[in-house]
């Protein structure tokens, strides 16, 4: 008994460890959530089936899908090449019906005419999430565009002129007209555009596929390919494109993931 004892010891010390939490990253992550974890230098690092970029220093970013449930499963491989298998529990988000009237009928239902425009302003878009630069601003804390009421929430159902459409994909904030609008990370101006829903945008790139979107802004201030440090005005707060009234849409990226900005807010 004791040489067997002995044997099955001597195996287990040879398998690579599986507690605990490699990652830097909490045990549970939210539906919806932006994440930056951070493993030992020189691994690699998959999410499911897809590879992680990861800096110099260990650090990566991702985003877990709106409608994920259950698990996501990591697979960690060190310098030497031992697997660390990695699961983290994802936490439900509950996402409300909201019911918005008073929208023009064509930016409900859009002409013959412009879905050509729509088609073209969606390519732009698509383009600018799938940067994959270099730059790290994406590990710094995020700081509000601008402040007012919430008019908006992630991931609501909405309800436009009494006809069901796509889910919210940003976080809704109404200002007076005119108010300034501040980049929340340092980053790199990827678009400047008038678009037909979402009226004068502009998308960031913080860097490791991380961006975030400003639309129906009344004014954009900035240049494509412009270097923005945290706090710069990008723009104002308007009523361009689809919308009821001023405020600012707030969207935030991982490559094709669309992300809940209130959860990098704090409280």
């Amino acid at each position: 008994m004791k040489l067997i004892a002995c044997l099955i010891f001597g195996l287990l010390m040879t398998l690579p460890a599986q507690a605990g939490n490699r990652l830097d990253l909490p045990d549970q992550v939210t539906q919806g959530g932006f994440y930056v974890g951070k493993v030992t230098p020189g691994s690699a690092l998959w999410l499911g089936k897809t590879k992680l970029k990861l800096t110099p220093e260990g650090y990566f970013a991702f985003g877990v899908n709106w409608q994920q449930e259950g698990m996501i499963k990591f697979r960690l491989v060190d310098s030497a090449g031992a697997e660390y298998p990695q699961r983290l529990q994802v936490i439900k988000q509950k996402y409300d019906v909201q019911h918005i009237n008073g929208l023009p009928k064509k930016m409900v239902t859009p002409p013959k005419e412009v879905l050509a425009r729509i088609a073209a302003d969606s390519a732009r878009v698509k383009k600018a999430r799938t940067t994959n630069s270099p730059r790290q601003d994406f590990r710094g804390h995020f700081i509000w565009p601008v402040r007012g009421r919430i008019s908006g929430n992630f991931g609501n159902h909405r309800i436009l002129n009494g006809k069901p459409k796509s889910p919210h994909t940003g976080m809704d904030i109404a200002a007076p007209k005119g108010t300034p609008v501040k980049a929340p990370l340092g980053g790199v101006v990827t678009m400047v555009s008038d678009l037909y829903y979402t009226g004068n945008t502009v998308i960031i790139d913080h860097g490791y596929g991380v961006s975030t979107v400003f639309a129906h802004l009344d004014k954009a201030m900035v240049r494509m390919g412009q270097r923005l440090t945290q706090g710069d005005q990008i723009g104002t707060v308007g009523a361009t494109g689809r919308a009821t009234g001023p405020h600012l849409h707030w969207g935030l990226n991982w490559y094709k993931e669309r992300l809940n900005p209130a959860l990098v807010l704090g409280e």
